[in-house]
């Protein structure tokens, strides 16, 4: 499959490019998979990482998921709004909100995760376990050894 018809340009033969499209690909089929869990696939990693977190800061989240503090406000308001978050004043810096989940974003965290697991399972499916590991791995790598980019949107 050095260069398929479908993916017919000049870039194939690039990592990066092929890099770009996977990503892309991979956005697409989370984006689309949120619609019974009401939430979208960034609120659903706003809600993941607000979780799984110690009372993280609107900042610190926007920093462990590369989203542009600005965005992370809409976001945070959304997910208030929605009921599947709070936002408090931090009580030893009054200048920051720490952002908490509700009760309601836990069963849809549950759903959704499922959810996120069938469709990883469906996406890859022509690789074998090893593979996914592998790629799991190589793509940490490589993630772990370059900075962070804040998405700006």
């Amino acid at each position: 499959m050095e260069n398929a018809a479908e993916w017919d340009t000049p870039l194939w033969h690039t990592t990066g490019f092929r890099l770009i499209k996977l990503g892309e690909l991979a956005q697409a089929t989370t984006a689309s998979i949120f619609g019974p869990q009401q939430i979208s696939s960034r609120e659903f990693h706003v809600l993941s990482a607000a979780a799984s977190m110690s009372n993280p800061s609107q900042k610190e989240l926007s920093r462990v998921l590369g989203v542009d503090p600005n965005v992370m406000v809409g976001l945070v308001d959304r997910l208030e709004e929605q009921g599947l978050a709070v936002r408090e004043r931090n009580p030893r810096d009054r200048r920051r909100y720490i952002v908490t989940t509700t009760e309601k974003a836990a069963r849809i965290l549950e759903e959704a995760r499922e959810t996120v697991a069938e469709a990883e399972s469906e996406f890859f499916a022509t690789l074998s376990e090893q593979e996914v590991r592998t790629l799991h791995e190589l793509a940490g790598r490589l993630l772990a050894t370059h900075p962070r980019v804040t998405k700006q949107e």
